[in-house]
């Protein structure tokens, strides 16, 4: 059994925190991929494990899924992925032929989670499990912990627009603070270094790729192009873009030896169907929702 699962089964069992260590949940986005990722924080609420965490770190769509979790909304919060019509809406590339953001992340914040399938925001800002949203600063290509520049529930929903915004394809960078923020992926794609260098002692890492899906170095073309593009706009991005390739190589190396005592992981099973970062059917999100729900519920349940 890894240590992570140990000690939250523990807490789960007395029903408290009062131990020596400091466990982070850090949930991974990469667009409609993260449906599998907020089945796997429903399935932990399922399990009773909602205040089991010291904190919850997100990277891009994974912050959404994880201030579902904080407010205590994720039974109501993450089918929402697959509500009739909601991802067309979101996202696709006639979106970019009508001269809009490929990505509609500004409705998502801004009109579903506030009128359609309302976050509580003030309980996910209050939340005894704090929410660290984490974003890629556009300037300097730094991986960045927004927490400490929220204050109020609408810099908190700025805050997860800016660690889920595409670069180039989502629009201008995403201001807060005086600064310009990006997608938190380009910067850190698997967000568990920076609760580790933050204090965290063990961290249990949500992941939305399959263990047979490994990740592949970009295009070459689009590769050339994001860059020449980025450096223009946000200099910062350009250079976190350019190595990000080796970034998550790294994490993949380190996960399983440098970190194997600290850093649990929960992942899609392999051979489980595929789910692009840009799909829209509903009855692909909705059963990714359930494999990341029953990853949860195999690894915590009765």
């Amino acid at each position: 059994m890894h240590p992570v699962l140990d000690i939250l089964r523990a807490r789960r069992e007395r029903g408290d925190r009062d131990d020596p260590h400091r466990v982070a949940l850090a949930i991974e986005g990469g667009g409609s991929r993260a449906t599998l990722s907020g089945g796997m924080v429903m399935g932990l609420a399922e399990a009773g494990l909602s205040g089991a965490f010291d904190a919850v770190y997100g990277a891009s769509a994974g912050t959404v899924n994880g201030a579902w979790f904080v407010s205590g909304g994720s039974a109501a919060g993450i089918p929402a992925w697959y509500a009739p019509g909601v991802m067309h809406r979101v996202c696709g590339v006639k979106r970019l032929l009508l001269g809009r953001p490929l990505v509609d992340m500004r409705w998502v914040v801004d009109e579903l989670y506030r009128h359609i399938v309302p976050l509580d925001w003030a309980a996910a800002r209050a939340a005894d499990t704090p929410l660290h949203p984490l974003a890629t600063d556009a300037d300097s290509g730094e991986s960045v912990d927004l927490r400490g520049l929220v204050h109020d529930d609408e810099s908190l929903r700025t805050a997860v627009r800016a660690s889920t915004h595409l670069p180039i394809l989502g629009g201008a960078p995403v201001e807060l603070a005086g600064r310009r923020y990006l997608d938190a992926a380009l910067a850190e794609t698997l967000p568990f270094r920076t609760p580790l260098d933050q204090g965290m002692t063990h961290v249990l890492l949500l992941r939305t790729r399959r263990e047979d899906d490994p990740v592949k170095p970009p295009w070459r073309s689009g590769d050339l192009l994001a860059r020449a593009l980025l450096i223009r706009s946000a200099p910062g991005a350009a250079k976190a873009w350019r190595t990000r390739y080796a970034r998550q190589l790294a994490d993949e190396a380190d996960l399983p030896t440098r970190f194997a005592d600290t850093v649990a992981t929960l992942r899609p099973p392999a051979g489980t169907r595929a789910v692009s970062q840009l799909e829209t059917d509903e009855t692909a999100l909705h059963e990714a929702v359930e494999v990341g729900r029953a990853v949860a519920a195999a690894e915590f349940g009765p």
